[in-house]
């Protein structure tokens, strides 16, 4: 099955998963262990592909996402370091395909948004999730926009783009000095990974803001 599931996201054509067996839980799996190799596109697209599948199943079986959601937090907090790192990126699709189903999980990806090696992950999370219901992470929104000025540009970069997403208007004075910042960092959207200025990505978040 893991072969037939990089063929379909290769070809980014998520709904052909759900013509696998979704049941029992072996799916969520094998995405899972997709995502480890985070020079790969097929990671991310692994990551936004969990959560769409973590809703159908969701419908009938929350159980298994349930379970899930238990096996990322355990993931995180293994002691062997590494294979967690990309855990809160995929419990924020869960939450952002799930948000009435798991809105408790949000605040728990947020938790982790002071650890060195998850934040990025995080910051990620804060976006997606942002999208749909930004009232469940509002209370992260002062600590996000700190990281507006941290000297790694990714993570300026990412923490401008979660608060774009976010809608966070309070961010605004702090998103219009990053616009001449520039610095390149990939960003994944659309299903690609997409290279951009900090200073774009401040522009389009202040867009979002003030698009009503």
């Amino acid at each position: 099955m893991k072969s037939e599931i990089i063929k379909i996201l290769s070809d980014k054509k998520y709904d052909a998963l759900m013509s696998l067996p979704l049941s029992n839980g072996r799916l969520l799996s094998t995405l899972i262990s997709l995502t480890y190799d985070r020079k790969s596109i097929i990671s991310y697209r692994a990551i936004e592909a969990f959560g769409i599948v973590s809703k159908e199943i969701a419908k009938t079986r929350p159980e298994i996402v349930r379970n899930a959601v238990g096996r990322l937090l355990w993931m995180i907090r293994d002691e062997s370091g590494g294979i967690g790192w990309s855990s809160p990126e995929l419990l924020g699709e869960i939450v952002r395909n799930n948000p009435e189903l798991f809105p408790d999980v949000a605040p728990v990806i947020m938790s982790f948004l002071d650890e060195e090696m998850l934040v990025s992950g995080v910051l990620i999370a804060a976006g997606r999730i942002g999208e749909v219901n930004a009232a469940l992470i509002a209370h992260a929104i002062p600590l996000i926009i700190t990281y507006l000025h941290n000297p790694e540009p990714k993570l300026r970069g990412l923490s401008a783009w979660a608060l774009g997403r976010m809608k966070a208007s309070q961010a605004e004075p702090e998103l219009e000095k990053l616009k001449n910042d520039g610095c390149l960092i990939a960003i994944y959207e659309d299903g690609e990974l997409k290279d951009k200025t900090i200073g774009n990505i401040a522009g389009e978040a202040l867009e979002r803001l003030n698009s009503g």
